[in-house]
């Protein structure tokens, strides 16, 4: 149970993104900015649940909001993505979250943050709103670790692509240890003797043949 009622939660859902007018951008970007409000809100009604991890995640929160916000504004106003480059690294200590298993956010909160992801899920998959935020490739990096962290599974244009498969390395031929096969000597070479009975043979018929060399 939460610790004090948010009556700002228990109303209906937010309404649609009117993507047949004139201002598609601006409905989705309206659509985002109310679910963001009440994720704020509940975050902020759950400090005692959260402990220290309030402060983090509710500021990560609201720089998605923000960076959202913005990359929207700009794909209206028809200016072209900016090519993904590197992010700047941030000044000061950041905070790393216990838990970075999909969905990890909604089991530390109530039903309302359920609901919540529920509705995120539904405006996502909204036919034509992943494409709009598809456009800007920023927006769809700033949406990703959100959509994690509340278990929303992403619709295919906000996928990130598939990773290739790793290069098969090439298995080592080790050779076999040359075998030693014994060496078969001619009788009379100093490492195999002659044999008594051929020796005594040999005296016999030079005995009895004196003249055969």
């Amino acid at each position: 149970m939460p610790i004090f009622p948010t009556p700002l939660l228990s109303g209906p859902p937010t309404a649609p993104p009117d993507l047949a007018g004139p201002h598609p951008v601006a409905e989705v970007a309206r659509c985002l900015d109310a679910f963001f409000v009440s994720l704020l809100a509940l975050v902020a009604a759950h400090f005692v649940r959260l402990g220290l991890l309030t402060l983090p995640v509710w500021t990560r929160i609201a720089r998605t909001r923000q960076r959202l916000q913005r990359l929207l504004t700009r794909i209206a106003a028809g200016h072209a993505p900016r090519k993904p480059g590197a992010a700047p690294r941030r000044s000061g200590v950041s905070v790393p979250f216990p838990n970075r298993r999909h969905g990890w956010l909604p089991v530390m909160l109530d039903h309302n943050a359920r609901n919540l992801a529920s509705q995120l899920h539904h405006l996502l998959h909204t036919e034509g709103v992943a494409q709009i935020i598809a456009a800007s490739p920023g927006a769809v990096r700033t949406l990703r670790p959100l959509c994690r962290m509340l278990g929303v599974d992403l619709p295919a244009p906000l996928r990130p692509p598939p990773r290739p498969p790793a290069p098969s390395r090439p298995v080592p031929v080790v050779a076999p240890p040359p075998t030693s096969e014994p060496s078969v000597s001619p009788p009379g070479t100093p490492d195999r003797p002659i044999p008594r009975n051929i020796l005594a043979a040999a005296r016999y018929w030079r005995r009895r043949f004196p003249n055969i060399a």
